[in-house]
């Protein structure tokens, strides 16, 4: 990445100048190299390659500074270039920039115009750089990978998002509070048709009711008591790219209809205005609550529960993919590993059989909490049951010492329990052939040594 540091390879055969630009930029605190040929530049660059920018007169000797050019941006595109020429090569100068040269000086020229000059280049370069930083980093946290399970719920999860990202469709998400309904939303629009574009989030429930259209598409200076300049409204702030209307069964019904014909129409008309607008959005949607209640109680609008649900995606809470703990614990703990530069290897195995029988009402964001909470109580290298939250491991003890005496007579274990008794008796009518017991139980072979693992059956 350039920096206010970066290396500048001063190509010239007049010693005079070479010395002058390279004393100069030193002074300033970049790296010097000098060459006194193209030949020796390239030489320089194909052995050490830690060159940011080439200062490089056009007329030299053996070969010229187009010919440079063309020979550098062949080794590596990324090394800016920049020529220095007489007034009368100018045009050669504006010819070399066709190829790839950034910009030129010309002879004699201001030392502080070819310091202001190498600067901009420097400038520019580091913010191009931070852009390209922050896409990748945007990119990391709202890719696949992040959503984790390899339960067959989460892969059903996955084939829905696959399919998503590819369309434009609308998206309804919905799935009890903590599941992730938004990072789904942000990793269907960041691997999507509108991945460059805004990604604008909207809490419906959190929008006073009175406000509603306004915040969405604007109003006009003096629409209402308050109204004191215009407003282009949230969805032209999303023009382009995805508004996530997120808890959208909490909007007011009366505004539905108006967001339902932005849906039809492609057009939004502010508060108070008389002009429709066109927009051009990908709508986004999630809830918690039951759509085909509110449906059939007339809170919810079916032309536009039907409008806003093209594909839908049900997020399963974390108790319908118990498998999923410790691939998510290990998840977060890489996670917060980074996050607070800590070397925390893992958990151990009372810890991890508390967190499988715990109820988890809060979800995949409730258990990213209670390992947060862990790396701050750890005490060596390894999450410990000591380092978990005292509610899970009270609430866990208690439903242990309730769960016999709830079962007494009914001749039922618990989910845990049954999994394990069911996993013994797959193994051994296949006479511990892993690939058969795995058939016989509907699952896969991996899948099969996860469960096997999480019992610590090794056979």
């Amino acid at each position: 990445m350039m920096s206010r540091t970066a290396n500048i390879l001063v190509v010239e055969d007049d010693t005079a100048m070479r010395q002058s630009c390279a004393k100069l930029f030193r002074l300033e605190g970049y790296g010097v190299v000098e060459a006194s040929s193209g030949a020796d530049a390239l030489d320089h660059i194909k052995e050490q390659g830690d060159i940011d920018i080439v200062l490089t007169d056009i007329k030299m000797p053996e070969m010229d500074g187009m010919t440079l050019l063309k020979e550098i941006k062949s080794l590596d595109s990324g090394i800016v270039v920049v020529l220095m020429t007489g007034y009368g090569s100018i045009k050669n100068a504006i010819e070399a920039m066709k190829h790839g040269a950034a910009d030129y000086i010309t002879k004699p020229f201001d030392t502080n115009e070819l310091l202001m000059t190498i600067s901009k280049i420097v400038r520019l370069n580091n913010l191009q750089d931070e852009v390209s930083r922050l896409q990748s980093e945007l990119h990391d946290k709202y890719r696949f990978e992040n959503i984790v399970g390899t339960s067959p719920n989460m892969i059903l999860v996955y084939k829905k998002i696959e399919a998503a990202r590819k369309a434009d469709s609308t998206v309804l998400i919905y799935g009890e509070s903590g599941t992730g309904k938004e990072l789904v939303a942000k990793a269907i629009h960041y691997n999507g048709l509108r991945a460059n574009k805004p990604f604008v989030p909207i809490n419906c429930a959190a929008m006073p009711k009175e406000l509603v259209e306004s915040e969405l598409f604007g109003h006009k200076k003096g629409a209402f008591t308050g109204a004191l300049s215009d407003s282009a409204g949230l969805f032209r702030t999303a023009d382009g790219g995805t508004i996530f209307l997120d808890e959208i069964l909490d909007m007011p019904y009366e505004s539905q209809a108006k967001l339902l014909r932005v849906l039809q129409e492609k057009q939004i008309r502010s508060v108070g205005d008389t002009k429709e607008v066109p927009v051009n959005v990908r709508v986004i949607a999630s809830t918690n609550q039951d759509v085909d209640k509110a449906v059939s109680e007339n809170k919810f609008r079916k032309d536009l529960y039907y409008r806003i649900s093209v594909i839908r995606i049900n997020l399963p809470s974390l108790r319908a993919h118990l498998d999923d703990i410790p691939l998510l614990v290990r998840h977060f703990i890489a996670k917060f590993n980074g996050i607070f530069q800590q070397t925390i290897k893992g958990i151990d195995t009372p810890a991890l059989d508390t967190l499988i029988h715990y109820d988890w009402p809060g979800n995949v964001r409730e258990l990213e909490s209670t390992i947060e909470n862990a790396f701050a109580f750890a005490r060596s290298d390894m999450i410990h049951k000591s380092d978990l939250p005292a509610y899970i491991t009270k609430c866990v003890a208690a439903n242990k010492r309730k769960s016999p005496k709830a079962r007494e007579g009914m001749g039922v274990s618990t989910l845990f329990e049954a999994e394990k008794k069911l996993l013994v008796q797959a193994l051994k009518a296949a006479n511990g052939n892993k690939t058969r017991a795995a058939q016989l139980l509907g699952i896969s072979r991996p899948r099969l040594y996860k469960m096997m693992q999480r019992h610590e059956i090794r056979k």
